[in-house]
């Protein structure tokens, strides 16, 4: 059976798999490599997702559901579920566990559900153009999603019916396509605007070790917000010429949100674009309400310059959080559909310094990095079925500094040297010389952003009390970046046009340092030549070396203590997979359970976060107020998902830990959905 890879994007999904050693972008029976994230549920009972819901949501926007990854793991009662509820035509309403439901037709459908029939969409793709089973897939994610929406997306998967191997984010899966293979030290800023997104993430780049060195983003930011607001400016154009308002009727305003979305992308292209749209209303007597629209570049570039200017305070704060300053980046790469637009170009060169690179399709990079992930994953996982002569055995280290909790990693002493050596001291100083130019850079612009400090936290609880140890720094912090695999770098080719599988990989040249080299603009399929993946037919493949993926935390993960203050658990932009632990006490006398509220956020408020929900460790001695101490193990995996365990400190006896998200749908729910999916969707 096929794995692949899935980016599950806001306005487009792209389904790649890794074939005969290259990457191949899956098309449908169209020869349309672009799946629209849209939903639309038939007066015939019928659910069409793609192209044929995008086409409804003109004529039928009330039950056609589109850009629903701004919202998934969402609680009901945030600021972006009530914007939503006022800008989509389509009904929302709150449903068990304080999450968000779609009403469509009379039946409620959760988020995941409406993101899970775009996932099975995208399978089926695969299975028709693959000629087999898909029932594994990496699927990717804004680097800015917190533990709801990771959560709530690998529910999607589930009801898709996909073994989700691994959640990867978006910026890291755009790198791996551009920079696997390649031997030199890179320093990389990924600028990723989407159509509902906005990421920023910088990285170093040595052989096969990707290191996030920090991420910040705006999980509603994207082409979204541009496209409305061109809506409004031709909203205001009918009611200047007709005295009627579009904005009150929601399928009249779906019609130009249609609208202006083909004319920002027809104005990246050109200087100008008219249109005419019919019957945008009646007025008096029946009459029909006509719409005739020009706008120039100039004009959409005054209503995105806004958006854009946000992106880059985003961009500020994540090289604030990595103490680097903007020149210090080797490469630029432009991810997600937003980067086509000249201004956006413009201002991302400004921004950085250097020209940024476009080589590969901004809507398909990121399936084709999330490919090279799942193939990685499954031909490690291969070799490791594979009996093999006994070799020394990887032990798993237990890695503690002064005054910390014992925190557990499955570390190899090769791969520590290797990334020890790579990483920069610590604390480092923006002051470095820039990677381009040699020269000492001006400081940080005085803009960058600071996160706020820490505030006291008190010592007691009423119903628990919690230990606070210093959180792992320096060398220890290091080791705690790594995964567990045990394969040495690979070596990976990348080309833009298929090639035989050579016995020795090419190299392509590098248009940053030969400027004789001229590489194509955006190509329409990309291929990524995976020389040590695959061997020639019927020759035994190499041993694989998988990517090492050393990722961040894009928010502290915090614990509630009295007064409804934070005890940070895990830091911000802390490096995972990681583990940390509290030690709680009971505080009333045969108590046997001990309630911890989780969120994430960096501010000293508990409320003022995002709340996550409750962990609850459960059967524990019953026994006098103080006595019963339990060490709970708060774990965030390689897809940023968190676990949860517990153990009693005096006994050593595992105590029961179950972390209940916020409106996350349980295996029972998780059940009844795959069944309507199933229902719903023939292939």
């Amino acid at each position: 059976m096929a794995v692949v890879g899935i980016d599950l994007g806001t306005t487009n999904t792209v389904v790649a798999c890794v074939q005969n050693g290259r990457v191949h972008v899956l098309a449908d029976d169209q020869g349309r490599r672009l799946l629209p994230s849209v939903v639309s549920f038939h007066p015939s009972g019928e659910v069409l997702v793609g192209q044929k819901a995008k086409e409804r949501r003109v004529v039928d926007a009330k039950n056609t559901i589109a850009s629903v990854k701004r919202l998934i793991g969402r609680a009901w009662a945030s600021e972006d579920i009530d914007r939503a509820r006022h800008r989509f035509a389509f009904e929302l309403k709150e449903g068990p566990g304080h999450g968000p439901l779609v009403t469509v037709r009379g039946q409620d459908y959760t988020l995941p559900e409406i993101s899970a029939f775009v996932l099975t969409r995208a399978k089926q793709i695969a299975e028709r153009s693959l000629g087999e089973r898909v029932e594994r897939a990496v699927i990717t994610v804004p680097a800015n999603f917190n533990e709801l929406q990771r959560a709530a997306t690998k529910v999607a998967g589930r009801v898709a019916g996909l073994d989700v191997l691994r959640i990867i984010n978006e910026p890291t899966a755009a790198a791996l396509a551009y920079g696997l293979g390649r031997s030199a030290k890179e320093r990389v800023a990924i600028y990723d605007f989407g159509g509902g997104t906005f990421d920023c993430t910088l990285l170093d780049l040595s052989g096969n070790v990707f290191e996030v060195l920090a991420t910040a983003g705006d999980t509603f930011l994207g082409g979204d917000d541009l496209d409305v607001a061109i809506a409004e400016r031709m909203a205001e154009a009918v009611l200047h010429a007709h005295r009627y308002d579009p904005r009150t009727d929601p399928q009249a305003f779906e019609r130009l949100r249609a609208a202006a979305e083909a004319m920002k992308i027809d104005l990246s292209a050109t200087e100008r674009v008219q249109i005419k749209l019919r019957e945008i209303g009646f007025g008096a007597g029946g009459a029909h309400l006509d719409l005739d629209f020009a706008m120039t570049r100039d004009e959409v570039e005054m209503l995105a310059a806004p958006l854009v200017d946000r992106t880059f305070a985003v961009c500020q704060e994540a090289l604030a959080i990595a103490k680097l300053p903007v020149t210090a980046f080797d490469k630029i790469i432009l991810v997600g559909g937003s980067t086509r637009m000249p201004l956006v170009r413009r201002r991302v060169e400004q921004f950085f310094g250097a020209p940024p690179l476009d080589r590969v399709n901004a809507d398909e990079v990121v399936a084709i990095g999330a490919a090279i992930q799942a193939a990685a994953l499954t031909e490690v996982a291969r070799r490791r079925s594979i009996p093999a002569p006994p070799v020394p055995s990887a032990r798993k280290s237990f890695v503690t500094e002064p005054d910390d909790e014992v925190t557990i990693a499955h570390r190899l002493p090769a791969q520590l040297a290797e990334l020890e050596k790579m990483r920069p001291p610590a604390n480092t100083s923006p002051e470095v010389p820039s990677r381009r130019t040699g020269q000492p850079p001006p400081p940080l612009p005085s803009t960058a952003l600071r996160l706020p400090s820490a505030r006291p936290i008190a010592p007691e609880l009423p119903s628990l009390t919690s230990t606070l140890p210093m959180p792992l720094s320096g060398p220890a912090a290091v080791r705690a970046a790594l995964g567990a695999s045990a394969r040495p770098p690979p070596t990976v080719t990348q080309t833009m046009e298929a090639l035989p599988l050579p016995t020795a990989p090419p190299t392509v040249p590098d248009p940053s340092t030969d400027p004789a080299v001229t590489i194509p603009k955006p190509v329409a399929y990309a291929d990524i030549l995976l020389s040590t993946m695959t061997a020639a037919a019927g020759a035994e493949a190499p041993v694989a070396r998988a990517p090492v993926l050393v990722d961040v935390t894009p928010r502290a993960l915090v614990v509630e203590t009295v007064g409804g203050w934070c005890d940070v658990v895990v830091q911000r932009n802390a490096k995972i997979p990681c583990e940390r632990t509290r030690a709680f006490t009971t505080s009333g006398d045969m108590q046997t359970t001990v309630r911890v509220r989780v969120a994430q956020g960096e501010d000293a408020v508990f409320e003022r976060n995002t709340f996550l929900g409750e962990v609850e460790l459960e059967g524990l001695r019953a026994a006098p107020r103080g006595e019963v101490t339990i060490r709970a193990r708060f774990e965030v995996d390689e897809s940023g998902t968190l676990k949860v365990f517990a153990t009693d400190v005096a006994t050593g006896r595992q105590a029961h830990a179950v972390l209940q998200l916020v409106g996350i749908a349980e295996t029972a729910a998780v059940a009844v959905m795959q069944a309507r999916n199933a229902a719903a969707l023939v292939s």
